[in-house]
């Protein structure tokens, strides 16, 4: 009888692009030519079996990052397959996870994908847009939240000797008795009021602006607070409601918007700024007949990959003549 072979079966290679694929798609940082890429790769034979099969394997390790496995005695093909896949997870950890990673060791409340309702200590009310992110520091006479990523409404309880204030970077936003929405987008901040007055100070240097319902102002890092145009109270954090409107914005942004309520990337290929500004009102609970609906009105062309990927493009009929 022939002994048993000791050597260990060669990696598939198929197996171990589609293992990267998986990774690249994962992070979220893949541009136009990679999307290109892995599409062509995707329609050569079994790469699109091997692609899944990884895939599910990756959501297995994924949903259980807290559990312990003990394997004894393992074939060495599969314990190299299932370290393989480990190191992969480990990898995304430790290079895409890092800033989330801090995120999380500062936030005492989060939204992912789905907007939450905060009840604060004092009873205040906090409503966290998707993907923002906030700390609450309260005291005897304090009472300051953080706002760490995205946009938050605030609706205050008024306390005698304990003013409200929101703090993003240098800048300040104190609430008057009153109801009001911040928004911290790269390094630009926005705040617009809905019930009451509120100050603000772009830096602790600046004097105080002060703004009522239907009044807003913005800054960016280091710069100054300036007013920006008035608008309709009831329009104030619409996206609360579950309603996203829209007007005369550019497709792209329109997009970025759609893209906080799903659970995965959206990637624009080609350049859709030739595409007429939006109006309307979409809704933010289903994201996916959002974007189909937009995707119908504005000429669009939207291909869906797994991980919640999409793809959107626009029509050939859509796009300029060459000349």
């Amino acid at each position: 009888m022939r002994p048993p072979s000791s050597s260990v079966p060669p990696e598939n290679p198929v197996a171990q692009q589609a293992r990267d694929w998986v990774l690249r798609l994962a992070s979220g940082t893949m541009g136009e030519p990679d999307m290109q890429a892995f599409e062509q790769w995707l329609l050569q034979p079994g790469h699109r079996h091997a692609f899944e099969h990884e895939r599910v394997l990756w959501r297995s390790l994924a949903a259980r990052p807290q559990t312990t496995v003990l394997v004894q005695r393992p074939q060495r093909h599969a314990q190299r397959r299932w370290l393989a896949a480990v190191a992969v997870l480990a990898l995304f950890c430790g290079v895409m996870s890092a800033p989330e990673l801090a995120l999380r060791m500062r936030a005492d409340h989060r939204a992912d994908v789905a907007i939450q309702h905060v009840r604060l200590p004092d009873g205040s009310t906090a409503v966290l847009d998707a993907g923002a992110a906030i700390a609450v520091h309260y005291g005897e006479a304090t009472r300051r939240i953080e706002l760490l990523r995205g946009r938050a409404w605030f609706e205050v309880v008024p306390q005698a000797g304990a003013p409200f204030r929101i703090t993003v970077g240098d800048g300040v936003v104190e609430d008057i008795s009153t109801a009001f929405v911040v928004s911290r987008e790269a390094d630009r901040v926005d705040t617009a009021v809905e019930q009451g007055r509120v100050r603000v100070a772009a830096r602790p240097d600046q004097g105080w602006m002060y703004l009522q319902a239907g009044q807003a102002a913005g800054w960016s890092n280091g710069g100054v607070a300036e007013r920006g145009a008035e608008f309709a109270p009831d329009h104030v954090a619409a996206w609360r409601r579950g309603e996203l409107l829209l007007e005369n914005v550019p497709v792209t942004q329109v997009l970025a918007e759609l893209g906080r309520y799903r659970p995965g990337h959206v990637f624009v290929r080609g350049d859709l700024s030739a595409l007429p500004p939006i109006n309307a009102a979409l809704r933010l609970d289903q994201p996916e007949q959002a974007l189909d609906a937009l995707a119908a009105g504005s000429g669009l062309q939207v291909t869906r990959l797994p991980f919640g990927i999409a793809i959107v493009q626009a029509q050939e009929n859509e796009l300029p003549a060459r000349r």
